[in-house]
């Protein structure tokens, strides 16, 4: 074993305690969401006193395909057979999108980024497909990475607490927050089967995994196991905590080297734009809530902006309409993948 391996196994394991002390102690003071967000500020403290502390790629990869499994697992076949009276809802996202990346388009245009940077720094994906995306059109992918890691960091602390002000879903980690098999108790074959959904679809992901697909693809298999009826088994909660410090822990490192004047400024930008992309993510839940026969809050998480894996863990975490809200997720990453080089062309022009 080399000395980079063990210093690897050494940041991974700082980090990794730090998260879940963070999140003891979170759950001890009974905040929302206390395994993701007690990981991230403790994540958020050892970054920026120092960049060395970081998670390797294995862990920050495989923690996806859990998190993708477990969110397939929703995709029962009851709510399967629902899916289809929600076709109205396609339209309302597309002008939803629409509507976000237009007005962030303007609204980076006025802070004095260049057209490719404002474009991708106003789309509300994830930070793997708007980096490489806006890295391919000649975006400043600096600005890009600090814009979105602070979108995805404010929206992770924001929405657990307008959940828990809003709604009486509990998030404390002691209910449905858990968001898998209260009792652990999983047959062999089960395990066989979940197991199976995460390596088969990290192996078929992984060629997209800047696109969402080490989580994507074992979603989809998931879904398709859990959907047909093949299986009902769901993770143990204990497994689902894990990945859920595990999910704080890499958002919060993204705070790592950021000490400029540049720096500051694109953060504070950036969190201003998060905050009208919050105000206009309740706002067309509100609205759509008189059209689609779902919980304005389960609206709201669909449309909020946030990071595949971090909309994921938090609509797990809540047990708002899972599969509703994942789905919504997916068609944002698929929206995005698809119109971002033809807005891009638009934007040029």
């Amino acid at each position: 074993m080399t000395l980079l391996t063990v210093h690897k196994l050494w940041s991974a394991t700082i980090v990794l305690l730090a998260g879940a002390a963070g999140g003891f102690v979170f759950r001890l003071l009974h905040l929302p969401l206390p395994w993701t967000l007690g990981a991230m500020f403790a994540a958020a403290l050892i970054a920026t006193a120092s960049t060395r502390w970081m998670l390797p790629g294995v862990f920050r990869y495989g923690a996806r395909p859990v998190i993708g499994v477990v969110a397939g697992s929703a995709f029962t076949p009851q709510v399967v057979s629902t899916f289809s009276e929600l076709w109205i809802l396609v339209p309302i996202l597309l002008v939803f999108f629409a509507t976000v990346t237009s007005s962030g388009f303007v609204y980076f245009r006025t802070c004095g980024y260049d057209r490719p940077t404002s474009l991708f720094a106003s789309m509300p994906g994830g930070l793997g497909e708007m980096t490489m995306l806006g890295a391919q059109f000649g975006a400043d992918v600096r600005k890009l990475v600090l814009v979105h890691s602070v979108r995805i960091i404010v929206v992770v602390v924001t929405i657990p607490f307008v959940l828990t002000m809003l709604t009486d879903v509990d998030l404390r980690g002691t209910g449905p927050g858990m968001a898998g098999n209260p009792h652990g108790t999983i047959s062999f074959s089960d395990w066989g089967v979940l197991g199976a959904c995460a390596i088969v679809g990290y192996v078929i992901g992984r060629p997209l995994r800047s696109f969402g697909g080490l989580m994507l693809a074992p979603m989809i298999l998931s879904a398709i196991v859990h959907g047909t009826g093949v299986s009902s088994a769901t993770p143990p909660s204990w497994l689902v905590a894990a990945m859920q410090v595990m999910i704080g822990c890499i958002t919060g490192a993204r705070l790592a080297g950021i000490g400029s004047k540049e720096a500051h400024t694109a953060l504070i930008q950036g969190v201003l734009w998060t905050g009208i992309l919050i105000g206009i993510s309740l706002l067309a839940a509100t609205l759509c809530s008189l059209l689609v026969n779902k919980p304005t809050m389960a609206l709201f998480l669909a449309f909020s902006p946030g990071g595949f894996a971090e909309m994921t863990v938090i609509a797990l975490a809540s047990g708002l309409e899972v599969a509703f809200v994942v789905t919504c997720h997916v068609f944002r990453t698929l929206y995005i993948m698809v119109m971002g080089p033809l807005l891009h062309r638009l934007a040029v022009r």
